[in-house]
């Protein structure tokens, strides 16, 4: 350990730093690294620097919060998917680090958590997404308590965002979606081959758009009318592409309609006129995977032609739970059978690769309500 003097003019910064220090300290890991510091601009500040680095080995619970956030980052690398470890660093520098990258992570009380939760509170974002930001920073002081001597989590203690609960809220600012005839409209207009397939795929399958961005001509069944679902794609924002597992991690099988069956062999005819054709291509893409800023632009473009009310790709998936859901009733009753709810989101939960209490919470509100039984009853009885 030492502070030192750099000869080599060279490698002095700009303004005329040339003084850093060598110092050695053990990981989360107990392995030994060598720390090399920045160029300090004299020798008095080097050696405060070097006895507060000092300090911080000796006593990891001095750590930068930063340093201990990067720490968690690498720790959870090694277990988690890419995607999710992408999305984490993602609202982390977004959200957390330029609130508390000032602080070490034994000065960080829940005053200051308190401050922090007030400037989020300011965004425009949704309760759910923000308590999505605050587990995040739970971990990193989970962590901490873990690997660096902390004694208690702040953000634990200062608790969760909670939503005010006197907002109205109609049913149908719930979910947003497009109906049968909606979306008949909206593809009439569709007159890309590549775009009109995809969209009719996102409607009558309900699959996620990374989902159908991973999809390769392998995992269609034309014979069984099955889509086998085993990965999905992300992008990062500066290109880089992964191809992982599920967001649940779950393969899943879906049927396909008569209708989608045909669209899709009619389409993939077409695609095999290519010399090069192999089975292993994107189904939307060929060779290379379909861009989502790509969709995206050509999504919004066909709903501004249409004058159907603009959706989310997510709420293409949205809309084909309300397509199964109008469909199931209308048919239960022509049928003369009770409507099972119970029985229907279990079948549901299996091809949207989700939870039954998951489905229910999200897409119960559209099944008809038993006012409509307590009504026949009523006008039932005559005075």
């Amino acid at each position: 350990m030492a502070v030192r003097n750099e000869k080599n003019k060279k490698k002095w910064t700009k303004d005329g730093r040339h003084w850093y220090f060598i110092c050695y300290y053990k990981d989360i890991y107990g392995k030994r690294k060598q720390y090399v510091s920045k160029m300090f601009k004299n020798k008095e500040i080097a050696d405060k620097k070097q006895a507060l680095f000092l300090l911080q080995r000796d006593h990891p619970d001095f750590t930068e919060f930063s340093v201990v956030a990067e720490a968690y980052f690498d720790y959870i690398s090694k277990t988690k998917k890419d995607s999710t470890v992408y999305s984490y660093k993602k609202d982390y520098n977004n959200h957390i680090e330029p609130y508390f990258n000032q602080y070490y992570i034994n000065d960080i009380n829940i005053n200051v958590i308190r401050l922090w939760a007030s400037e989020i509170d300011k965004k425009p974002i949704k309760t759910d997404y923000k308590n999505k930001i605050y587990v995040i920073l739970c971990n990193i002081f989970d962590f901490a308590i873990k690997n660096y001597g902390l004694k208690e989590n702040p953000a634990k203690t200062f608790g969760r965002f909670q939503e005010k609960n006197d907002k109205i809220i109609s049913n149908k600012e719930k979910i947003r979606y497009i109906t049968h005839e909606e979306f008949k409209e909206y593809i009439s207009y569709v007159n890309d081959p590549l775009y009109r397939m995809f969209f009719i795929f996102a409607y009558y399958t309900g699959c996620r758009r990374g989902e159908i961005q991973a999809l390769t001509w392998k995992e269609i069944d034309f014979e069984n009318d099955e889509i086998e679902i085993n990965k999905t794609l992300y992008e990062e924002v500066k290109g880089k592409v992964c191809i992982t597992s599920t967001k649940n991690n779950q393969n899943r099988i879906i049927k396909m309609s008569k209708y989608l069956h045909d669209e899709l062999k009619a389409y993939k005819k077409e695609v095999m006129k290519y010399s090069d054709f192999s089975e292993d291509w994107f189904i939307f893409g060929n060779t290379r995977f379909l861009p989502k800023t790509t969709i995206d632009r050509n999504k919004d473009k066909y709903f501004k032609i249409s004058g159907v009310k603009r959706i989310t790709m997510h709420e293409f998936r949205h809309s084909h739970v309300s397509l199964l859901i109008n469909e199931y009733v209308r048919i239960s009753k022509e049928k003369n059978m009770k409507v099972d709810t119970a029985k229907f989101f279990l079948m549901l939960s299996e091809r949207m690769g989700h939870t039954i209490q998951v489905m229910m919470d999200t897409y119960m509100h559209l099944f008809p309500t038993v006012q409509d039984e307590i009504v026949d009853i009523l006008d039932s009885l005559s005075i």
